[in-house]
């Protein structure tokens, strides 16, 4: 029974603070337009809050059972590929056909869908402030804002190539300072 109460306290902390910046923002409107800024106009770190979040108030479930995907506690590969190159703003990677594509960082999914020139992607917001881009990528099994440990597996490629670009602030890196 002790979960359950912490679990209600953590659910009412999280009450609290949502209702008083709710109040904020409907009595101050700089406030409400700080907020909107924040949020919706630049970049919001959703990994920080996950963080922060773990950090003082724990897990989100009483039961640490619930919510959980045995399928990633099995598969925790590395990425293999036979060679690269640069291509757009990131990296082509020649990998097997159906490769299982692993997660090469942790982090939380904050995209999923079809980009120009990379085909079916899928970006991870890590917790080090770097996202990266998966793209070319069939068969997901990971859902938006689903937390991914370090790897994890993501889906398969679609053919023998995949596309990793890796970005800080929507600002394009050079993938040869992170690529393994």
């Amino acid at each position: 029974m002790n979960k359950i109460y912490i679990f209600l306290i953590k659910t009412l902390i999280c009450i609290s603070i949502f209702l008083c910046l709710g109040i904020l923002c409907k009595t101050n409107n700089n406030y409400k337009n700080y907020i909107y800024n924040k949020l919706y106009q630049e970049y919001f770190d959703f990994s920080k809050v996950k963080i922060f979040y773990n950090k003082y108030l724990g897990g989100i479930f009483p039961i640490e059972s619930i919510g959980t995907n045995n399928l990633n506690s099995v598969f925790n590969e590395k990425l293999i590929y036979l060679e690269s190159g640069k291509y757009e703003e990131g990296a082509i990677l020649k990998v097997g056909y159906n490769y299982l594509v692993p997660s090469l960082s942790e982090g939380i999914v904050v995209y999923m869908g079809n980009k120009d020139k990379y085909g079916s992607t899928l970006i991870i917001e890590g917790s080090n402030d770097i996202d990266i881009w998966y793209g070319n990528i069939c068969n997901i099994i990971v859902k938006n804002y689903d937390v991914i440990s370090k790897g994890s597996y993501l889906g398969e490629s679609c053919n023998d190539k995949i596309y990793i670009v890796y970005t800080k602030k929507n600002e394009f890196l050079n993938y040869e300072d992170y690529l393994i």
